[in-house]
């Protein structure tokens, strides 16, 4: 049983249960309540625990003024999500969630486009996630009659991203997108630009890069292998050539060297990249 303590929203409240504060998110539970009244644990579909009171405060003040249709919308995207990913999301997404598409509304009334500078990274490495971002969009046309700039689909896959279960094993995932693209980059001026970036081996070696860069930030690389070096090495010598220049260019970047496994785990996929 929760005791409210504070109405924020229609859909919002500051919440007691057993002692502790939480912001709670249920549809209606705030409609018309006062401070005190008791509302069951089924009312309730989310409950947040803020880190600390300042950042407590901060949520409160931003829930106060957000309109109510922007808490639904975020509810009916987050549904859509779990759904896909088969897996629930974080409850700070809807403070986080909320929080954005109302700041990308006021943007888009006061005409201030900012982009986003990893949209392409974003559609690229995360098309599943960033499919519900593009979701995201038509419940905001629907809702409220605003047609959101293309772009806003990464933001949105981006906070879906950063609530999922795994999020905070994970390495950071702008970091990832960035390392990710500095490797591609890498990789299209050492072949010419001559590689067939719509092949299937081009797709899982992006897959691949993907993986190897959750693993390179997190500190969690593959064991250093060295007689598997060796043998693609030998097996692969255009290549070994390629993928070194992509190891100096990681290590330079971030002043930390691939593991020799991750270095041959590299020349593979850069073989069977050039082979198309």
């Amino acid at each position: 049983m929760f005791r409210i303590k504070k109405v924020l929203n229609v859909n919002v409240v500051l919440a007691e249960q057993n002692g502790d504060e939480y912001i709670a998110f249920g549809k209606g539970i705030g409609y018309h309540q006062k401070v005190g009244v008791a509302i069951p644990d089924t009312a309730v579909f989310k409950k947040f625990m803020p880190l600390d009171d300042s950042r407590k405060s901060e949520m409160i003040q931003s829930l106060n003024r957000i309109p109510a249709v922007y808490i639904s919308m975020t509810s009916q995207i987050v549904t859509y999500a779990e759904e896909k990913l088969q897996a629930f999301l974080l409850p700070s997404i809807y403070y986080a969630l909320t929080d954005h598409l109302h700041f990308s509304v006021q943007r888009y009334h006061a005409q201030q486009a900012l982009g986003n500078r990893i949209y392409w990274e974003m559609k690229t490495y995360y098309p599943d996630i960033f499919a519900i971002g593009e979701y995201g969009l038509t419940v905001v046309r629907d809702m409220l009659d605003v047609t959101l700039p293309k772009e806003e689909a990464a933001n949105i896959a981006f906070h879906i991203i950063n609530a999922s279960p795994a999020a905070t094993a994970r390495a950071n995932v702008l970091e990832v997108t960035q390392l990710v693209d500095n490797v591609l980059q890498a990789i299209r001026v050492l072949t010419g630009g001559t590689i067939a970036t719509t092949s299937l081996n081009y797709e899982r070696f992006v897959t691949h890069m993907k993986f190897f860069a959750e693993r390179y930030l997190s500190n969690t690389m593959l064991e250093d292998d060295g007689q598997l070096l060796v043998n693609v090495y030998s097996l692969y010598p255009e290549a070994a050539k390629i993928a070194l220049k992509v190891e100096k260019t990681i290590t330079a970047i971030y002043n930390k060297p691939p593991t020799k496994e991750e270095l041959a785990y590299l020349i593979i996929h850069i073989h069977r990249v050039l082979i198309g």
